[in-house]
Order: C-alpha cells, then structure tokens, then sequence
C-alpha cells in the first residue's frame, strides 16, 4: 500500500466523521428516545471501517500526518495479533483478525463518551472489570517446569508462543528445558552473614567490651546485626555476629570467595570485597582509634531473605544469648524468628525471576473459544519477543468464573527482563479488554479505585484455604498435614481474613489525592448514568456507593488538613487551645454524624482512619493548655495522662490480641482431639499393608504437630494476656521481650513505641515553643 493510497484512506475517514458530526447536529434537536445501554454503544463502535493490508507495516509506524506521535500505532493489533508467530495465521478463532476494537478506553476517548463515562456506561450494561494477576515469579528448570505441569492440569492442553500443543506434562517439561537455555544463572541475593570480628590487642574487660560495642556501631552503621562477645583462650575478646549485608540505600556488603593454594591440597575461603572491608575497618578506626592494620572481618557462610536470618541467629544462639543492635537480647527460637521479621523490610532482597505466571479471567457463560482467542491475542500483542505457553481453565465455573493462565519468560529475546509495575498493570488491563471486546466478550478495563473497591485476595489466599478445608481426594493426607502444621495455622488465617474483606468488599477509603481525583471522576460518571437510566440498579447502586465514598475521603482529608494546621503555629496567626478544642468538637461530630451511615468493615476503617487525626489533635490540645498556663516542668505522669486517649487504644488493642489469641488457643485444641479421634478410627480399621501403614503414620503425624500446635497457641495466648495486663497497669511501659512471640504482639509493640515517639516529639515541641524544661 503506498502512503498516497493511506493518506487517500484516512481522508476518506476523515470525511466519514464530517458527515457523522453533520448528522448529529441534524438530530441533536429531534427527541431522544431512550435505548438500552448496551445497544446505546454498537453503532459508534461500528463507524470507522477496517484499514486495508499493507506489506509493510513500517510506512505506517512513524509520524502522524500532523506530525506528532503515531496515535494510530497504538490501536493497531500487532502483526503477531493477527495470526500469531510461527506460522498461527489459520489459527485465528471465532474473532476477525483484523475488525477494529470497539472503543478507545483510553481517559482520552472511548465508547459513549470515554473516561470515566464511557467505562461506567459499558459497567452498567453487564461489562466485567478486566482481570490480569500476576500469581508468581519461578526461578530455575524444576520450579518453572512445576508451574508449568499445574497450569496443565486436568488434561488442559497448552498453546505455546510458536502455535504448538503441549498435551502433557512431559511435552511441558520438554518446553521449559528448551527454554532453560535463556535462563538467568544469577544466583539470589546475599542477604545475611555469620562475621567474626577481631580487634587484636583487645582484652576482656569493660573497657574492652565497650571498644568492641563501639566498632559494630561503628563498622556496621545502618546495617541490622546481632553478636555475641568471646573471651580467647588468650584473654583476648572476640565478637560473633549475624549481619544484615543492606545497609544505607546505596550500601551493600559484599563477600567473595578466594582459591588459596593449589587446585589438590588447597582451600577456599570467604572474604569481604576490597571496598566492602576498606569501609567497615575505616569506620573502626575513626570511632575507637584502632589502627586498621589491627582489625580483621572474616566473613562466614551467607543466606538468603528472612529464612535466612533466623537460620543464622538460631546458630548463633546456640552457644549462647546475643544481643541485637537496638539492644535487645535474643536468648531463643522465638526471638530469632521475632527478630526475622523485624529485619525483613532492611534486607532489600532479591531473587532472580525466570519466569512470570500470570491469570487472566472472565465471567461464567463466556465463550471458551473467544476467551482463548482474546488470550492469545493479548499475549502476542504485549509478549511478541517472549516465548510462553498458555491454557484456560473451566474448573472454577462454580466460583463465577473460568480463567487463563500463562506462563512467560521474564527476560525477551534481546535480553531485556519484564519489570512490571502499576502503570504496566494499567496498560495491559486496558490491552487486554481490548482483545476481549473484539472477540465478542464484554469486559472493560477499569481501576478498583473507581469502584471505591477493597483490593480482591489472590489465587494462591483461594489455593490456601481450600486445602485446608477441602482437601484434594487425591492428595488427602498431605492437604490434612499441611493444615494441621503449627507454622501454617497464621498463614491460613491471613488468607482467610483476606477473602472474608475481599467478598465483604467494604468502600475503600480514598486517602491520596490521586484517589480522591479518580473517586470525584467516578462519582460524576455515574450521576450522570444514573439520571439518564433511572431503572438502571447498578447504576443507582454504584453513584450512592462512590458518593458515600466521597464524602468519607472529603471529611478525612479536613479533619487531616485541620489537625496539621493547628499544630503548625505561626507568628502571625497564634492559635490557642479555645481554638483548637472548638474545631476538635466540630471534627468529632463530623465524623460521629458520618460514622452513623456506616457499618461494618467500611465503619470500622472510617473509625480507625479519623482516630488518629483527632488523638493526635487532642494530644496537643493538652499541651497547649500547659503552655498557656505557664507551666515549666511537664512530668511523665502528666504526659501518660496527656496520652491518654492514646493509652486507652493501646489496651484495647492488647485485649482484642489476648482474645484472639484465647481463641486460636481453644480451636488448636479442638484441632487435637479431632486428630486424636482420626487417628483412633484408623487404627481401629487399619489392615497390615503398607498403604494402611502409611496412612496411620501420617495420622500420628497429624495428632503429634496438633499438639504441638496447641501448645505453641496455649503459650502465645499467656503472652498475650500478660501483655494486656502489662499496658493496661503502665501503657509507657515497654514490654517484655520474652511477650513478643506472635506478630499481634510485635505490632502492638511498635504501635506503643510510636506512641511514646509522638508524646517525646511533642515534649521537643514544647520546650522550643515556650522555653519549657520537660523532665
């Protein structure tokens, strides 16, 4: 096709729109009738005709005729849409290969008026929110080849990138070693290392001690580390530690591996890189003044994510209580695995990525075949220079809906690796709505956001609790020992409370700006929806919901603004606490009137949102009472009493812990006698097979982690009710370090350090405003 025939083509385009504008003029005057919403969309879909071939796709891949960016490429389906790689022309399904996509759900235009309008227009008449979820990342041949044999299951065949069919789990397996070639040989990240830290000529006294306490402050700034300090046969004091490698933003320590001697009576052995070593020795010397010629770090084995970490302080523990860099001391299983979890966030860990699962759904009653077609398209309109395989699943029909899963290389063909984020989400939810509405199936891309929507669990939270309530026929006694293991009784519990929120899908508070932006949007799509089809349900549903919505993000963000302003004093305009304790009582009926219209969870996150603005507010209220009546010394008492309110939400909180966990504690043992009473029966009808044998081990296996579980549930729900009764007779005091056994508990204890925080800034705050001394 020459460019005259394509400017001649898109003049005649042009013209078709002239005259479409021309007759809406014509008819804007006359009656509307109103038409159902769905039909209200066909003919606007239906008005520009499809582009004619061309054998070169590169004369219509450059400037527009304006001159700007080719707009036109964007709405084009690729060469690989149209009938895929490797020879995928005849395979083009129920779809037209080259049918233009129905509407542009771009916020720059779109069907019915586009944006918002548009998307809330397609909701209402039946469209499905377009569903893309990335389920997992895999790493190596036997965790990619494992992914790949479960997408297949059930005899599900997989269509692979080049248009083959991979019937079973042996063609898969086959693929992924085709494909292992690219793989990445990176190995996963250093996260954590045993060290043995010596500063020679150092003898075992206090003096000595507080050198070394020096040098690991020193030599491991920023860095999370735990050490246990050692007297030499010598006299001389050693330190053992366990070490975070992530320290300030741009820092890692590194460790290399060394060959020393020959290749027959030689050895290996752990250093610090050059630049890693020359940092940690420098800072030693400038804080103790030893020379660094004097001191040695000798890196031992290292370990990956927080696994890693309480491996590593379990064998430091071993021989012995050790000491952590915020000063706490870990003496046990429990405070290594408390401390791993503390650590997490800090270690910056990565691991390599070879390939990416993701899930791509519709409702029950869409067409297989054009959700296939829409599938296949989609992966090779965002995926052309990848290699993945791909198969769609009927089996959750019952759920409300069937899905595909696809399995892609992370890294293309040139070498470059898929990083997603919220933006490639964005694009590939609206990609994919667009393949889906050309082959037949009404389904839009929109945000969660927009529907003021919870965010929805994911398949893995669904997986979880289905094997622990429903175990698989075939898999029966696996399924019943993984529920029944002590170290996944939270993590079901989690999964569970995610779908519970999820199918509740209470209003989502907007909190950001950007949130309100896109709930304001939506709330103006769906008025105006809602005047025009007064019979419309959802739409009616949908405005009250976003408005409600609204109004809480309108009245978080005021009484947000509000307290920010109150407690930034200026010159010019000095508030006092009159001020102040009148607009607290404004923001108190303000959120208690809307706190009315709510309920369950939505109420409870609106309650939990504004508490903390308006404690926060009336913490300084009281402090500027003090101000105003002169006081010079503010006691800690009457700081606990200023922090009162705050006080009171931390023991409500130590007593919310202490019943839940008095209640995992009774369900353990409820989960004991069951086990117990399983395991009875299978004695009881056992035979002397093997099968028969094995079952019963598996039985006892059950009961002996059921008790085991009851008794870790029993300990936990005593620590927690210490820990209420700890905050309820001093909320400032800290609490114990041997109480902190559940993640429950750990929150509550950052939660009371938060508070003290804020009650110390606000001394701070005090003594620079008034001069006053905060004893």
């Amino acid at each position: 096709m020459s460019r005259a025939a394509q400017i001649g083509w898109w003049l005649e385009q042009v013209n078709a729109a002239r005259r479409a504008v021309e007759t809406a003029r014509e008819e804007r005057g006359r009656p509307r009738v109103s038409r159902p919403i769905d039909e209200e969309r066909q003919p606007k879909a239906k008005r520009v005709s499809s582009l004619p071939s061309t054998s070169s796709q590169a004369d219509i891949r450059g400037a527009t005729i304006s001159g700007g960016q080719d707009e036109e490429r964007r709405r084009l389906l690729p060469a690989a849409a149209r009938g895929g790689a490797g020879g995928l022309a005849g395979n083009t399904g129920s779809g037209s290969p080259t049918a233009p996509i129905a509407g542009n759900l771009s916020s720059s235009g779109g069907a019915q008026g586009g944006g918002a309008i548009g998307r809330a227009r397609q909701l209402a008449a039946g469209y499905q929110p377009a569903v893309i979820k990335v389920v997992s990342y895999a790493r190596g041949v036997a965790r990619v080849t494992a992914t790949g044999q479960y997408v297949q299951r059930e005899e599900v065949a997989l269509e692979t990138h080049d248009g083959r069919m991979l019937g079973d789990r042996e063609a898969v397996a086959n693929e992924i070693k085709v494909w292992s070639t690219s793989f990445a040989k990176r190995a996963e990240s250093q996260d954590v290392a045993a060290m043995r830290l010596k500063l020679h000529g150092v003898r075992d006294a206090p003096a000595g001690r507080q050198t070394y306490e020096k040098a690991m402050v020193a030599g491991f700034e920023g860095h999370r580390y735990a050490y246990r300090l050692d007297a030499t046969p010598s006299g001389e004091l050693e330190a053992r530690l366990v070490v975070s490698m992530a320290g300030s933003p741009k820092e890692r320590l590194r460790v290399r591996e060394e060959r020393v001697g020959d290749a027959e009576v030689g050895f290996t052995q752990r250093r610090l890189n050059i630049r890693s070593e020359a940092t940690v020795k420098a800072r030693i010397e400038a804080a103790t003044g030893h020379p660094r010629h004097a001191v040695s770090v000798d890196p031992g084995p290292t370990t990956h994510g927080r696994d890693g970490v309480t491996y590593r302080l379990n064998k430091l523990i071993e021989k012995g209580a050790v000491v952590d860099d915020h000063g706490k001391v870990l003496s046990n299983v429990a405070d290594a695995r408390v401390a791993a979890r503390e650590w997490g966030p800090s270690l910056r860990s990565q691991s390599a990525r070879d390939t990416m699962h993701l899930i791509m759904s519709a409702k029950t009653g869409a067409d297989v075949a054009a959700l296939t077609d829409a599938v296949r398209a989609f992966l090779h309109d965002r995926f052309a220079d990848h290699k993945f395989m791909f198969g769609v699943h009927t089996d959750k029909q019952a759920d409300g809906h069937i899905h595909a899963h696809a399995i892609i290389t992370v890294r293309n063909e040139s070498g470059q690796k898929i990083h997603p984020g919220r933006e490639t989400f964005r694009e590939w939810r609206e990609v994919y709505a667009q393949h889906a509405q050309a082959h037949g199936l009404k389904i839009v891309a929109t945000s969660a956001k927009e529907r003021a929507s919870s965010q929805s669990y994911g398949p893995k939270d669904k997986a979880i609790v289905d094997v622990a309530e429903r175990p698989r026929p075939t898999r029966e006694a696996r399924d019943r020992a993984y529920a029944a293991d002590p170290a996944n009784q939270r993590l079901i519990h989690n999964a569970r409370n995610r779908i519970r929120v999820a199918r509740a899908n209470p209003i989502k508070l907007p909190a950001s700006k950007p949130d309100r932006r896109a709930v304001n949007e939506s709330v103006a799509a769906w008025r105006t929806l809602a005047r025009e089809h007064p019979d419309n349900a959802l739409a009616k549903q949908m405005f009250e919901r976003l408005a409600m919505a609204q109004t809480l993000g309108n009245v978080l963000d005021m009484i947000g603004k509000r307290a920010d302003h109150f407690t930034k004093e200026t010159n010019d305009m000095p508030v006092t606490s009159a001020q102040m304790t009148k607009d607290l009582r404004l923001m108190n009926e303000a959120v208690s009137r809307t706190s009315d219209l709510l309920d369950g969870e939505t109420k409870q996150q609106f309650r939990e949102a504004s508490s903390r603005y308006l404690e926060t507010l009336a913490s300084r209220i009281d402090l500027q009472r003090a101000q105003e009546r002169g006081a010079q010394e503010v006691s800690r008492s009457e700081v606990e009493a200023i922090a009162g309110v705050n006080a009171d939400r931390l023991i409500a909180r130590a007593q919310q812990v202490s019943l839940k966990e008095q209640r995992e504690a009774v369900s353990a043992e409820r989960i004991v006698d069951r086990a117990v009473e399983m395991e009875r029966r299978q004695e009881a009808r056992g035979g002397i097979d093997p099968a028969s044998h094995r079952e019963l081990g598996v039985d006892r296996a059950i009961v002996a982690n059921s008790q085991q579980s009851a008794a870790r549930e029993a300990r936990e729900a005593a620590a927690a009710i210490e820990a209420s009764r700890v905050l309820a007779d001093h909320p400032a005091q800290p609490l114990p370090q041997s109480l902190l056994q559940t993640d429950a508990i750990v929150a509550l204890q950052l939660e009371q350090e938060k508070v003290l925080q804020e009650i110390d800034a606000d001394k701070a705050e005090v003594q620079a405003t008034k001069g006053q001394r905060i004893s």
